[in-house]
């Protein structure tokens, strides 16, 4: 039941307190995350490494560009790290005024749409970028080498990594629009040909050059929205 015991600035008070504790939080992430960055950047760097012909690197050309790389690496490390603190004061914030039926459509959303992030950003990092650098860097040879920069290449990564993890997520927008009572429960089902269709040109345009990489790209965001259209009914 919603408990209405709590006056205005009692719930100012409490939200501010958990703001704090959040930021206090991430300072202290961030703090850990540029101590262990040198790690998290060889991590990152992985995928870069195996596309690159033998005897080629990485470049930077700006004077604080490898520092800021470091930097921006460490500040989304922390708050990925941060991120489950925040939902879980926004959860405790919330709490008293939700009913029993709300807790638990609440505790689904956060399980299911954490899970599904992460499975995307995985899918991200191991499956999409390695597809996109080896067509990319293909191009290497002896008249044309191939130096990434390092700041487009960090940019790219965690571009990429947050895309996916957001294209994940739509098993779980597909299914509470159709709960919602937005569309009927076989919009999806009926529409599964032009949906095909825009998944397949989307793999094209992500590896253009390439038809065993877009069908590899291809058969799992099918499932994605298969996924989806399960979901919905």
């Amino acid at each position: 039941m919603r408990e209405d015991k709590y006056t205005l600035q009692d719930h100012l008070g409490e939200l501010r307190q958990r703001l704090i504790h959040s930021a206090v939080f991430f300072a202290i992430a961030f703090g850990v995350c540029y101590a262990f960055s040198a790690p998290m950047v060889s991590f990152l760097f992985y995928p870069v490494k195996q596309a690159l012909p033998e005897g080629s690197t990485m470049v930077f050309t700006a004077l604080l560009e490898g520092f800021m790389a470091y930097l921006k690496v460490a500040f989304w490390a922390a708050v990925v790290l941060t991120a489950p603190v925040i939902i879980f004061q926004a959860w405790r914030f919330l709490l008293p005024a939700l009913y029993e039926n709300e807790k638990r459509v609440l505790k689904k959303v956060i399980f299911f749409g954490g899970g599904l992030f992460m499975a995307g950003g995985i899918f991200g990092y191991w499956v999409v970028i390695p597809l996109i650098l080896s067509v990319s860097l293909g191009y290497s040879s002896e008249n044309l080498q191939a130096l990434p920069r390092l700041q487009n290449y960090l940019v790219f990564t965690l571009k990429s990594i947050f895309v996916f993890g957001m294209i994940f997520e739509v098993p779980f927008v597909m299914a509470g629009i159709s709960r919602a009572g937005l569309i009927p429960r076989d919009y999806f089902k009926k529409h599964r040909k032009v949906a095909y269709v825009a998944v397949f040109i989307l793999s094209a345009v992500l590896v253009p050059s390439d038809l065993f990489s877009q069908i590899l790209l291809f058969f799992p965001m099918l499932m994605v929205y298969e996924a989806g259209v399960l979901l919905s009914r």
